[in-house]
């Protein structure tokens, strides 16, 4: 379903909605409105709220994929209406949570967005420890089974168009991307990929070769088509740039390679360009 399309279909037929409504009043309809007690219930309703909340912060039990509570934040550009936008997931790097998307300036960037390109759409992360999981703790599987419900709650889109991640994070939105109905683009910024297990090893993120062979973006990368995919890596990131490239190059993907390291400083600076890309696939 084209969440996009359906959000924007929506608004225009309440705009014209409206436009009826005043034609009507212009025209003099039968009928007078009747006036209001100022002590009834209905006038001491407040009118709607124009605008939702840029930064929505909750706590959610993870029934089916963590087996634990985990902090979510959901943020929107400034100045949108309520109503549900389209949702972008945002995975952080593993020595991170959910909040860490905060500091970086997301929601300006996001009314950025909003104002000078690509349509509204909404940034929801949750924590989701180093995004392989263990037997017992599937941060892949809360992605499908308990974000859903999640976003409905927060009345945004139940289906994400787009993922984009950072570090451990960006590893796990390429997996996430690969394996879900429905996401149509991917933003990774300094992906974890490992082109053999002796590294993947060393870097403690998992259990087993089995485990590391089912989940590396290298060993899977048939499975990205029909995706639009983004990668970003630092120029001086010598632990993941050979690799970034290489799968840039085998699933096609738009690759950047500026300035920078492996860090929240390039990052920050990845950030914007790495969110207009997923908005231009709404």
């Amino acid at each position: 379903m084209n969440t996009a399309r359906t959000v924007r279909l929506s608004r225009r037929a309440a705009l014209l909605g409206g436009l009826g409504a005043g034609a009507c009043l212009l025209t003099g309809c039968q009928g007078q409105t009747p006036e209001i007690d100022p002590k009834s219930e209905l006038a001491l309703t407040k009118p709607p709220a124009t605008a939702a909340e840029p930064v929505t912060t909750d706590r959610k039990l993870s029934t089916h994929g963590r087996a634990q509570e985990v902090d979510i934040v959901f943020v929107r550009p400034s100045g949108i209406p309520p109503g549900p936008i389209p949702v972008c997931l945002a995975l952080h790097p593993k020595l991170g949570g959910a909040r860490t998307f905060l500091k970086y300036g997301i929601a300006e960037m996001l009314t950025e967005l909003a104002r000078y390109t690509s349509a509204p759409f909404a940034i929801a992360a949750v924590d989701g420890g180093n995004w392989v999981g263990t037997k017992y703790d599937d941060p892949q599987r809360m992605l499908t089974e308990d974000m859903p419900g999640w976003l409905s709650y927060h009345d945004l889109a139940s289906t994400p168009f787009a993922v984009i991640g950072l570090g451990e994070g960006a590893m796990g939105a390429l997996n996430h991307a690969r394996a879900t109905t429905g996401i149509r683009a991917v933003a990774a910024v300094s992906p974890t990929l490992y082109e053999g297990w002796q590294y993947a090893e060393a870097s403690g993120d998992y259990q087993d070769r089995a485990q590391w062979e089912a989940a590396e973006p290298l060993r899977h990368t048939s499975e990205f088509s029909g995706r639009a995919v983004g990668v970003w890596c630092g120029a001086g990131d010598a632990a993941f740039l050979g690799t970034s490239k290489d799968f840039a190059g085998r699933v096609k993907a738009k690759g950047t390679w500026a300035p920078g390291g492996h860090d929240e400083a390039y990052w920050r600076k990845a950030l914007p360009e790495a969110l207009k890309f997923v908005g231009g696939h709404l």
